[in-house]
């Protein structure tokens, strides 16, 4: 009995000592758990809208916000710009309907006409944005206009509606690059963390460290290496999924291909700087696998690689939006999905920018030879 005991309290120290074996049985359930907790899959989310507002006055202002609802009741998720952005947006999916407000809106005596377009292929969407409009605008008119309730709001304002079929390929056009971001994640990351952490426990870190290479030289091969790699995973990986699920990559212009590849190559820099962080940082595998799983899996649910932003709670996208997954799938998405050009991506660029100058000084600073 005494060896018994002992075999098991033995066996108990090994496994609690065990990091990765934690990590996998206890932290990454925990994980999914929470994660998935936090989703709302079953709220109503309000259709997106993109509103032009060439009226720009009090009347068109009061009338695009009761579109929107109020903090704790949101009727329509409201974007604005010009005209050929949010038709832009609703022919590839990116947005519902486009709502027109005249010039004329507001000014006492004056007939205005709302153009109201949509996507035929969201009949469901069309119905609740057109009951919206209908009901808002009849609302705000009378109280703007001081018109009284028994006078009808159509003598002085309508509605007419038009109807566009879209592009955009649905949730699979949209997965696709999303996946292939992940993709590009996983292999920056982990190969370079279980490459190097092995290397420095071989020794081999340490007798290169004798020859003249330097440690810029040393990881700007790994960076090169690497890159070339993710380039052609992504590839493989859009390819495949654009066969198998049967959607166009990029509207079918050619030029997509080099975008993808420059944001293919700026997302592996960033997750293998990432790595070569984490691989200088941890001492053996035991250490570096679950400080990488720690890095990747939120990313992997919070950054919109599976399913929208629009289920997480409004606290979690305000932050979220700024991972750097989160930047690498937008932009991926946005040139497979919508056709955009590279020189179209700004916040993009400029937030995997921002993370390859952090991700690259903290790697040169943590690397060791040994």
């Amino acid at each position: 009995m005494k060896i018994y005991i002992a075999l098991t309290v033995a066996s108990l120290k090994m496994y609690f000592r065990n990091k990765q074996a934690l990590f996998w049985a206890l932290f990454f359930p925990m994980l999914i758990m929470i994660i998935f907790g936090m989703m709302n899959f079953e709220k109503y989310n309000s259709p997106k809208v993109g509103i032009y507002d060439a009226a720009n006055n009090d009347a068109s202002q009061a009338l695009i916000q009761a579109l929107g609802g109020t903090s704790d009741e949101e009727l329509l998720s409201i974007s604005t710009g010009t005209l050929d952005e949010l038709h832009r947006e609703l022919e590839f999916g990116s947005s519902r309907a486009v709502i027109e407000i005249p010039a004329n809106y507001g000014i006492p005596g004056e007939f205005s006409e709302i153009k109201f377009t949509y996507d035929e292929r969201f009949q469901q969407e069309r119905a609740v944005i057109a009951t919206i409009l209908e009901k808002v605008t009849d609302a705000v008119f009378k109280e703007a206009a001081q018109v009284p309730d028994e006078y009808r709001a159509e003598n002085s304002i309508a509605i007419s509606d038009s109807v566009i079929t879209g592009q955009g390929q649905g949730f699979k056009a949209w997965l696709i690059p999303g996946v292939a971001a992940m993709a590009i994640m996983q292999t920056g990351l982990f190969t370079v963390v279980f490459t190097l952490v092995r290397f420095k426990s071989q020794g081999v870190l340490r007798r290169l460290k004798a020859t003249p290479i330097g440690a810029a030289h040393f990881l700007a091969g790994q960076l090169t290496t690497k890159a070339i790699v993710v380039v052609l995973q992504t590839y493989v990986l859009i390819i495949v999924g654009a066969i198998a699920l049967g959607v166009s990559v990029g509207g079918g212009r050619l030029g997509a291909w080099f975008d993808l590849s420059i944001l293919a190559l700026l997302g592996g820099t960033l997750f293998i700087a990432i790595g070569l962080a984490v691989s200088g940082w941890a001492k053996n595998e035991e250490t570096a696998a679950p400080l990488a799983n720690i890095i990747t899996m939120p990313m992997m649910f919070l950054s919109g690689v599976f399913f929208p932003l629009s289920v997480m709670p409004d606290w979690l996208t305000r932050w979220s939006q700024y991972l750097p997954l989160t930047y690498l799938a937008d932009g991926m998405r946005a040139i497979t999905v919508e056709g955009a050009s590279i020189m179209t991506l700004g916040s993009e660029l400029i937030g995997l920018g921002i993370w390859i100058v952090i991700s690259c000084s903290i790697a040169i600073k943590m690397f060791r030879w040994e």
